[in-house]
C-alpha cells in the first residue's frame, strides 16, 4: 500500500475530505459561509484558480500554519467528487469543513485518513468518515470507522449504519491494527468510487483546481511550517 505521491506532501494528504458535488459549487458554499465568518475580524477570503495537476497546486498550500488555516485547495477529480485539503500544519481539517459543507449543500461527504505505521514521528491512524446531507445521532455523521494508535496501545471504533461494502468479519481480528488498515480504507473508497492513492485520479485533462486563500489578521499564536521532508 503506497502513500498518495510517496508521501512527498504529507501531513497535507494524511487526511483528504471529498464532497459529492462539482468543484463551483463546493466553493461557492466555503466561500458563503466563511466569507461571512472571517469578515466579522477583518478577513477577506479570494479564490483564484489555475489548470496544474495535483503535484503543482499543493505546494501552493504553503506554509503550513498552526492555531488557524489559511489556505484551502479545492480539486477537481475523475468522478463526481471533489477533493478537499488545507495547509493545517497537522493536515487538513475534513470533519470540520467536509460535515458542515455536506450538510449545507445538500450532498454526501467524505474524511479519509491514513498515516502509516511506518511514518517516523507521527502516530498511525485509519480513519474513515461518511457524513450527509440530513441529521443524524451525531451531527450528520452516517458512518465512521478508525483504528489509531496514542503511542501505548492500538485503538478501534466503529459507529452509524454499516455500510454494504464493508467487511464487517476483518473488525473481529484479533490484532486491532488489522481490523482497519490503509489496504482496507482504499476498497471501501473504490466502492465510493474514490481512488484517493492513485494520483491520476485528480485533475483530469482540462480540469482548474481552486485556491482560497485568507488575506488580513491571523491568529496571535499561529506559527507557520514546512513539509516533514521524506
Amino acid at each position: 500500500m503506497n502513500e498518495l505521491f510517496g508521501g512527498r506532501f504529507a501531513p497535507i494528504t494524511d487526511t483528504i475530505g471529498f464532497l459529492r458535488c462539482n468543484p463551483d459549487r463546493a466553493v461557492e458554499a466555503f466561500l458563503s459561509w466563511q466569507g461571512d465568518v472571517q469578515s466579522q475580524r477583518g478577513v477577506e477570503l479570494e479564490a483564484s484558480t489555475a489548470q496544474v495537476d495535483l503535484s503543482e497546486a499543493l505546494p501552493k498550500l504553503l506554509p503550513l500554519t498552526s492555531v488557524e488555516r489559511r489556505r484551502f485547495l479545492f480539486v477537481p477529480t475523475r468522478s463526481d467528487w471533489t477533493a478537499f485539503v488545507d495547509n493545517g500544519h497537522e493536515g487538513t481539517d475534513a470533519f470540520s469543513h467536509i460535515s458542515y459543507l455536506a450538510e449545507q449543500i445538500g450532498c454526501d461527504g467524505v474524511r479519509a485518513t491514513w498515516v502509516p505505521e511506518e511514518r517516523p514521528g507521527q502516530w498511525p491512524a485509519t480513519v474513515l468518515e461518511l457524513y450527509g446531507p440530513e441529521k443524524t445521532d451525531f451531527l450528520n455523521t452516517i458512518r465512521s470507522i478508525a483504528v489509531s494508535f496514542d503511542g501505548s496501545k492500538w485503538f478501534f471504533s466503529a459507529d452509524g449504519e454499516v455500510q454494504s461494502f464493508e467487511e464487517v468479519s476483518r473488525y473481529k481480528e484479533r490484532s486491532i491494527k488489522k481490523r482497519f488498515d490503509g489496504s482496507l480504507l482504499d476498497t471501501y473508497l473504490r466502492h465510493l468510487g474514490i481512488s484517493m492513492f492513485d494520483e491520476s485520479f485528480f485533475t483530469p485533462t482540462g480540469a482548474r483546481t481552486t485556491l482560497v486563500e485568507k488575506f488580513g489578521p491571523i491568529a496571535p499564536a499561529a506559527q507557520e511550517f514546512g513539509l516533514k521532508m521524506r
